[in-house]
Protein backbone atom coordinates (compact mmCIF):
# COMPACT_ATOMS: atom_id res chain seq x y z
CA UNK A 1 0.00 0.00 0.00
CA UNK A 2 2.80 2.37 1.02
CA UNK A 3 4.74 1.62 -2.16
CA UNK A 4 1.72 2.29 -4.36
CA UNK A 5 1.17 5.66 -2.64
CA UNK A 6 4.78 6.67 -3.19
CA UNK A 7 4.55 5.79 -6.89
CA UNK A 8 1.40 7.88 -7.32
CA UNK A 9 3.03 10.80 -5.48
CA UNK A 10 6.12 10.58 -7.70
CA UNK A 11 3.94 10.65 -10.81
CA UNK A 12 2.10 13.66 -9.41
CA UNK A 13 5.38 15.55 -8.81
CA UNK A 14 6.64 14.70 -12.30
CA UNK A 15 3.43 15.93 -13.89
CA UNK A 16 3.53 19.10 -11.81
CA UNK A 17 7.14 19.76 -12.82
CA UNK A 18 6.38 19.21 -16.51
CA UNK A 19 3.34 21.47 -16.29
CA UNK A 20 5.41 24.17 -14.60
CA UNK A 21 8.10 23.94 -17.29
CA UNK A 22 5.54 24.11 -20.09
CA UNK A 23 3.84 27.06 -18.42
CA UNK A 24 7.21 28.81 -18.09
CA UNK A 25 8.09 28.18 -21.73
CA UNK A 26 4.76 29.58 -22.83
CA UNK A 27 5.27 32.67 -20.69
CA UNK A 28 8.83 33.18 -21.88
CA UNK A 29 7.79 32.89 -25.51
CA UNK A 30 5.37 35.81 -25.18
CA UNK A 31 6.34 39.41 -25.91
CA UNK A 32 6.75 41.85 -23.02
CA UNK A 33 8.02 45.33 -22.33
CA UNK A 34 10.57 45.83 -19.57
CA UNK A 35 13.18 48.40 -18.42
CA UNK A 36 16.77 47.08 -18.75
CA UNK A 37 19.90 48.86 -17.45
CA UNK A 38 22.82 49.39 -19.85
CA UNK A 39 26.30 50.72 -19.17
CA UNK A 40 27.30 53.57 -21.49
CA UNK A 41 30.73 54.10 -23.00
CA UNK A 42 31.31 57.44 -24.69
CA UNK A 43 33.21 57.75 -27.95
CA UNK A 44 34.64 60.70 -29.94
CA UNK A 45 34.95 63.11 -27.04
CA UNK A 46 35.51 66.80 -27.84
CA UNK A 47 39.10 67.33 -29.01
CA UNK A 48 41.57 68.32 -26.30
CA UNK A 49 39.11 67.65 -23.47
CA UNK A 50 38.95 65.03 -20.69
CA UNK A 51 35.62 63.78 -19.38
CA UNK A 52 35.82 64.26 -15.60
CA UNK A 53 32.18 63.71 -14.74
CA UNK A 54 29.14 62.11 -16.34
CA UNK A 55 26.01 62.04 -14.21
CA UNK A 56 24.71 58.97 -16.00
CA UNK A 57 27.03 56.11 -16.90
CA UNK A 58 24.02 53.78 -16.62
CA UNK A 59 20.88 54.41 -18.66
CA UNK A 60 17.64 52.49 -18.76
CA UNK A 61 16.25 51.21 -22.05
CA UNK A 62 12.62 50.19 -22.25
CA UNK A 63 12.67 47.18 -24.58
CA UNK A 64 9.93 45.09 -26.15
CA UNK A 65 11.06 41.49 -26.67
CA UNK A 66 10.24 37.90 -25.87
CA UNK A 67 10.35 36.99 -22.20
CA UNK A 68 13.38 34.73 -22.61
CA UNK A 69 15.40 37.52 -24.25
CA UNK A 70 14.45 40.00 -21.53
CA UNK A 71 15.29 37.47 -18.83
CA UNK A 72 18.75 36.91 -20.33
CA UNK A 73 19.47 40.65 -20.38
CA UNK A 74 18.36 41.03 -16.75
CA UNK A 75 20.38 38.01 -15.66
CA UNK A 76 23.53 39.15 -17.53
CA UNK A 77 23.20 42.85 -16.71
CA UNK A 78 26.98 43.38 -16.48
CA UNK A 79 27.32 42.58 -20.18
CA UNK A 80 24.72 45.11 -21.26
CA UNK A 81 26.64 47.94 -22.90
CA UNK A 82 26.06 50.52 -25.59
CA UNK A 83 28.23 53.22 -27.16
CA UNK A 84 27.28 56.85 -27.63
CA UNK A 85 29.25 59.42 -29.62
CA UNK A 86 29.89 62.93 -28.29
CA UNK A 87 31.42 64.31 -31.48
CA UNK A 88 28.72 66.95 -31.90
CA UNK A 89 28.53 67.98 -28.24
CA UNK A 90 28.49 71.74 -27.64
CA UNK A 91 30.32 73.01 -24.58
CA UNK A 92 30.24 76.17 -22.53
CA UNK A 93 33.05 77.16 -20.22
CA UNK A 94 32.84 78.02 -16.54
CA UNK A 95 36.27 78.61 -15.01
CA UNK A 96 38.52 75.62 -15.69
CA UNK A 97 35.65 73.34 -16.61
CA UNK A 98 33.46 72.85 -19.65
CA UNK A 99 29.83 71.76 -19.49
CA UNK A 100 27.55 70.12 -22.04
CA UNK A 101 24.39 68.06 -22.36
CA UNK A 102 22.59 65.93 -24.92
CA UNK A 103 19.06 64.61 -25.33
CA UNK A 104 18.93 60.83 -25.40
CA UNK A 105 16.05 61.00 -27.88
CA UNK A 106 18.50 61.95 -30.63
CA UNK A 107 20.30 58.61 -30.15
CA UNK A 108 17.28 56.32 -30.48
CA UNK A 109 18.27 55.11 -33.95
CA UNK A 110 21.89 54.58 -32.97
CA UNK A 111 20.92 52.67 -29.82
CA UNK A 112 18.40 50.53 -31.72
CA UNK A 113 21.12 49.49 -34.18
CA UNK A 114 23.22 48.19 -31.27
CA UNK A 115 20.42 45.96 -29.97
CA UNK A 116 19.50 42.53 -31.29
CA UNK A 117 17.04 42.56 -34.20
CA UNK A 118 14.43 40.84 -32.03
CA UNK A 119 14.54 43.73 -29.53
CA UNK A 120 12.40 46.81 -30.11
CA UNK A 121 13.44 50.01 -28.37
CA UNK A 122 10.46 51.80 -26.82
CA UNK A 123 12.16 54.55 -24.79
CA UNK A 124 15.27 55.76 -22.94
CA UNK A 125 15.66 57.14 -19.43
CA UNK A 126 16.83 59.71 -18.46
CA UNK A 127 15.91 62.05 -21.27
CA UNK A 128 19.02 64.24 -20.79
CA UNK A 129 22.69 63.37 -20.17
CA UNK A 130 25.00 65.99 -18.66
CA UNK A 131 28.81 66.11 -18.86
CA UNK A 132 31.73 67.99 -17.31
CA UNK A 133 35.11 68.27 -19.06
CA UNK A 134 38.53 69.74 -18.29
CA UNK A 135 41.36 70.75 -20.60
CA UNK A 136 43.60 67.84 -21.65
CA UNK A 137 47.34 68.09 -20.99
CA UNK A 138 50.17 65.80 -22.03
CA UNK A 139 53.72 65.03 -20.96
CA UNK A 140 56.52 62.61 -21.81
CA UNK A 141 57.51 60.24 -18.97
CA UNK A 142 59.97 57.31 -18.76
CA UNK A 143 58.91 53.66 -18.64
CA UNK A 144 60.11 51.41 -15.82
CA UNK A 145 60.19 47.64 -16.35
CA UNK A 146 59.00 45.66 -13.33
CA UNK A 147 61.10 42.50 -13.72
CA UNK A 148 62.44 39.84 -11.37
CA UNK A 149 65.39 38.05 -12.96
CA UNK A 150 67.42 35.03 -11.91
CA UNK A 151 70.22 33.33 -13.82
CA UNK A 152 71.84 29.94 -13.93
CA UNK A 153 75.33 29.88 -12.33
CA UNK A 154 78.03 31.94 -14.10
CA UNK A 155 75.44 33.90 -16.13
CA UNK A 156 74.13 37.38 -15.39
CA UNK A 157 72.85 40.57 -16.97
CA UNK A 158 75.47 41.85 -19.42
CA UNK A 159 74.05 45.31 -20.00
CA UNK A 160 71.21 47.45 -18.73
CA UNK A 161 67.71 46.54 -19.86
CA UNK A 162 66.74 47.99 -23.23
CA UNK A 163 63.14 49.25 -23.20
CA UNK A 164 61.54 50.17 -26.54
CA UNK A 165 60.11 52.75 -26.38
CA UNK A 166 61.84 53.91 -23.20
CA UNK A 167 59.29 56.68 -22.67
CA UNK A 168 55.64 57.36 -23.54
CA UNK A 169 53.27 60.30 -23.78
CA UNK A 170 50.55 60.48 -21.14
CA UNK A 171 47.34 62.47 -21.59
CA UNK A 172 44.94 63.63 -18.89
CA UNK A 173 43.94 66.40 -16.52
CA UNK A 174 46.72 68.63 -15.18
CA UNK A 175 46.46 67.47 -11.56
CA UNK A 176 47.23 63.87 -12.53
CA UNK A 177 49.72 64.65 -15.30
CA UNK A 178 51.82 66.80 -12.95
CA UNK A 179 52.09 64.04 -10.34
CA UNK A 180 52.88 61.15 -12.69
CA UNK A 181 56.65 60.72 -13.08
CA UNK A 182 56.96 57.19 -14.45
CA UNK A 183 54.82 54.50 -16.09
CA UNK A 184 55.38 50.97 -14.80
CA UNK A 185 54.98 47.75 -16.71
CA UNK A 186 53.18 44.69 -15.46
CA UNK A 187 55.31 42.47 -13.22
CA UNK A 188 57.10 39.54 -14.82
CA UNK A 189 59.41 36.93 -13.27
CA UNK A 190 62.03 35.19 -15.44
CA UNK A 191 64.10 32.39 -13.96
CA UNK A 192 67.20 30.41 -14.91
CA UNK A 193 68.23 32.75 -17.70
CA UNK A 194 71.25 31.89 -19.84
CA UNK A 195 70.34 33.41 -23.23
CA UNK A 196 69.27 36.81 -24.48
CA UNK A 197 65.55 37.33 -24.23
CA UNK A 198 62.98 39.79 -25.58
CA UNK A 199 59.54 40.10 -23.99
CA UNK A 200 56.51 42.32 -24.40
CA UNK A 201 55.07 43.87 -21.24
CA UNK A 202 51.80 45.74 -20.85
CA UNK A 203 51.88 49.23 -19.38
CA UNK A 204 49.94 49.91 -16.19
CA UNK A 205 47.85 53.05 -15.93
CA UNK A 206 48.30 54.95 -12.65
CA UNK A 207 45.34 54.87 -10.29
CA UNK A 208 43.13 57.93 -10.37
CA UNK A 209 40.08 59.40 -12.02
CA UNK A 210 39.68 60.35 -14.72
CA UNK A 211 42.04 57.69 -16.06
CA UNK A 212 45.11 58.68 -18.04
CA UNK A 213 45.54 57.82 -21.69
CA UNK A 214 48.95 56.47 -22.72
CA UNK A 215 50.46 56.66 -26.20
CA UNK A 216 51.45 52.95 -26.07
CA UNK A 217 49.71 49.91 -24.61
CA UNK A 218 52.93 47.92 -24.19
CA UNK A 219 56.71 48.03 -24.56
CA UNK A 220 59.38 45.56 -25.61
CA UNK A 221 62.13 44.77 -23.10
CA UNK A 222 65.38 43.29 -24.37
CA UNK A 223 67.48 41.40 -21.82
CA UNK A 224 71.14 40.84 -22.69
CA UNK A 225 72.58 37.80 -20.90
CA UNK A 226 76.24 36.77 -20.90
CA UNK A 227 78.45 34.18 -19.26
CA UNK A 228 80.81 35.73 -16.71
CA UNK A 229 84.06 34.54 -15.23
CA UNK A 230 86.50 35.73 -12.58
CA UNK A 231 89.97 36.93 -13.44
CA UNK A 232 92.95 38.00 -11.29
CA UNK A 233 95.12 40.90 -12.31
CA UNK A 234 98.09 42.56 -10.55
CA UNK A 235 98.04 46.35 -10.30
CA UNK A 236 100.72 48.66 -8.76
CA UNK A 237 99.64 50.72 -5.75
CA UNK A 238 99.62 54.50 -5.99
CA UNK A 239 98.96 57.24 -3.43
CA UNK A 240 96.16 59.77 -3.68
CA UNK A 241 97.84 62.97 -2.45
CA UNK A 242 95.18 65.43 -3.66
CA UNK A 243 97.86 67.35 -5.58
CA UNK A 244 100.48 67.48 -2.82
CA UNK A 245 104.01 66.28 -3.42
CA UNK A 246 104.86 63.19 -1.41
CA UNK A 247 107.35 60.37 -1.53
CA UNK A 248 106.20 56.99 -0.28
CA UNK A 249 106.60 53.27 -0.42
CA UNK A 250 104.10 50.50 0.15
CA UNK A 251 104.68 46.92 1.17
CA UNK A 252 103.81 45.12 -1.05
CA UNK A 253 103.92 47.50 -3.99
CA UNK A 254 101.15 45.68 -5.88
CA UNK A 255 97.75 44.18 -5.09
CA UNK A 256 95.80 41.45 -6.83
CA UNK A 257 92.35 42.45 -8.06
CA UNK A 258 89.76 39.75 -8.62
CA UNK A 259 87.32 40.95 -11.27
CA UNK A 260 84.08 39.62 -12.65
CA UNK A 261 84.04 40.06 -16.41
CA UNK A 262 81.97 38.83 -19.33
CA UNK A 263 83.64 36.14 -21.39
CA UNK A 264 83.45 38.31 -24.50
CA UNK A 265 85.42 41.06 -22.70
CA UNK A 266 88.03 38.82 -21.05
CA UNK A 267 90.82 39.59 -23.54
CA UNK A 268 90.39 43.33 -22.98
CA UNK A 269 91.54 43.13 -19.34
CA UNK A 270 94.81 44.98 -18.79
CA UNK A 271 96.48 46.43 -15.65
CA UNK A 272 96.65 49.87 -17.28
CA UNK A 273 92.85 50.10 -17.14
CA UNK A 274 92.90 50.07 -13.32
CA UNK A 275 94.16 52.47 -10.68
CA UNK A 276 94.44 51.56 -7.01
CA UNK A 277 95.75 53.83 -4.27
CA UNK A 278 95.94 54.59 -0.59
CA UNK A 279 94.78 57.96 0.70
CA UNK A 280 97.76 60.16 1.65
CA UNK A 281 95.94 62.28 4.24
CA UNK A 282 94.31 59.29 5.90
CA UNK A 283 97.63 57.49 5.99
CA UNK A 284 99.53 60.50 7.39
CA UNK A 285 96.95 61.07 10.13
CA UNK A 286 96.80 57.40 11.05
CA UNK A 287 98.48 56.02 14.16
CA UNK A 288 98.96 52.76 12.27
CA UNK A 289 101.32 51.80 9.49
CA UNK A 290 98.48 50.06 7.62
CA UNK A 291 96.34 51.81 5.03
CA UNK A 292 93.28 50.62 3.14
CA UNK A 293 93.58 50.20 -0.61
CA UNK A 294 90.92 51.84 -2.82
CA UNK A 295 90.08 51.22 -6.46
CA UNK A 296 89.95 54.69 -8.03
CA UNK A 297 89.49 53.63 -11.65
CA UNK A 298 88.22 50.53 -13.39
CA UNK A 299 86.81 49.79 -16.85
CA UNK A 300 83.02 49.74 -17.23
CA UNK A 301 83.02 46.15 -18.47
CA UNK A 302 84.68 44.75 -15.32
CA UNK A 303 83.69 44.75 -11.66
CA UNK A 304 86.24 44.42 -8.87
CA UNK A 305 84.86 41.99 -6.31
CA UNK A 306 87.96 41.43 -4.18
CA UNK A 307 91.29 43.14 -3.35
CA UNK A 308 94.18 41.11 -1.95
CA UNK A 309 95.50 42.38 0.36
CA UNK A 310 92.85 44.91 1.42
CA UNK A 311 95.38 46.84 3.54
CA UNK A 312 99.10 47.39 2.99
CA UNK A 313 101.98 48.76 5.04
CA UNK A 314 103.22 52.18 3.98
CA UNK A 315 106.16 54.47 4.59
CA UNK A 316 106.05 58.19 3.86
CA UNK A 317 109.54 59.41 2.98
CA UNK A 318 110.60 62.84 4.20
Amino acid sequence: MGGNYRNKFSVFLACTAISFILWGLIKLSRVYEAPINFRVTYQHLPAGKVLVSAEDTIITLVIRARGLELYNKMFKAKKNQIEMTLSGLRLHRDGNQYYGYIRTSQFLKNISEQLAKENELIGVEPDTLRFVFEQEFHRKVPVKADLSLSFIPQFQLYDSLKIEPDSVIIYGVKSIIDTTYVINTQHESLRFLKNNKSITLKLLKPQGKPALKISNDSVTVKISVERFTEADIEVPIGMDTKGERAAYRTFPDKVTLTCRVAMREYKRLDPSLFLVAINYHEAAASHSNLAEVYVTRQPSFAKVIRIEPEKVEFLILK
